[in-house]
């Protein structure tokens, strides 16, 4: 009996040992799991809220990818635009471009086929050659002959007080160093020499152009004179004649496949004369 006892309290002992590890186990993950709660709650609440509470969405995009996409964005419609005003401009220039455009200047060219050159000029001699000189064209270049000087049309409030008074058929014209001007409201304006004025003196600059091997002219700024006792007298443009410069304010025009200059009512006939590019006047008729 007595072995039967102790053996019946051994076991009871160890049920009893079991059964208080157990509840101390309990215990201790039931304390650890509401700390943990509590904790990762936190954690949740903190990593997952922004500007209180309101949650940040997986799919929006980091700061540097947010700046990078505007700036690529920015770029594309920079360049949108340039693509637009560069095909703009091209546009435009293509269809109002009507002009043939030699440097940076554009010229209109006129084509006139209302006139011919003469073809009476075979018969004439010029300068010892038979007819005009052969053509051969050369840019037209604007000639500037200098400060005082200024083109057909230009306006001054103020006439200069080297200017001189001439006259030719009751007309008064201001001379002064080779440009001509007749008063108008306000002021003064250019005005082209007027044929058979008489001036004293010629400006600096003035071309010597023989016609023939007794008669010899003088030539500045588009307009040709002859020496006269009183000094010299303006001239209509001698035909064959040939001078280096053309002022500002000519046009050219192509005739007969040819182009040539027109200043003032003169036709000028580009060539080259011993390496040089000049111009030889020629006259021109009306075409059947």
């Amino acid at each position: 009996m007595k072995r039967i006892f102790k053996i019946f309290f051994g076991i009871l002992l160890v049920l009893a040992v079991v059964v208080n590890d157990a509840d101390a186990q309990r215990m201790r993950h039931g304390g650890g799991g509401r700390g943990g709660g509590r904790s990762a709650s936190t954690g949740r609440a903190s990593s997952g809220s922004i500007n209180g509470g309101a949650r940040q969405s997986s799919t929006r995009p980091q700061t540097g990818q947010y700046n990078q996409s505007r700036s690529q964005s920015s770029n594309r419609s920079s360049s949108a635009v340039n693509r637009s005003n560069n095909s703009n401009v091209n546009r435009s220039g293509n269809v109002n471009s009507g002009n043939r455009n030699r440097g940076n200047t554009n010229i209109n060219i006129h084509v006139n086929n209302n006139v011919r050159m003469k073809n009476s000029h075979h018969n004439n001699y010029y300068h010892g050659h038979r007819g005009y000189y052969p053509y051969r064209y050369h840019r037209y270049t604007p000639y500037h002959y200098g400060v005082y000087w200024h083109p057909v049309g230009f306006f001054v409030a103020v006439m200069v007080t080297t200017a001189v008074i001439v006259s030719v058929s009751n007309q008064s014209y201001y001379y002064d160093q080779g440009v001509y001007y007749t008063q108008v409201s306000g002021g003064y304006t250019v005005v082209p020499a007027p044929v058979n004025i008489v001036v004293v003196e010629l400006p600096d600059g003035v071309e010597m152009v023989p016609i023939d091997n007794t008669v010899t002219v003088y030539y500045f700024s588009g307009t040709f004179y002859t020496k006269t006792d009183d000094g010299y007298k303006v001239i209509v443009a001698p035909d064959g004649a040939i001078v280096t410069n053309i002022p500002e304010g000519g046009e050219e025009e192509e005739i007969g496949g040819q182009t040539y200059v027109v200043y003032n009512g003169v036709y000028f006939q580009p060539l080259s004369q011993d390496g040089k590019d000049v111009y030889q006047v020629v006259e021109m008729e009306a075409t059947d």
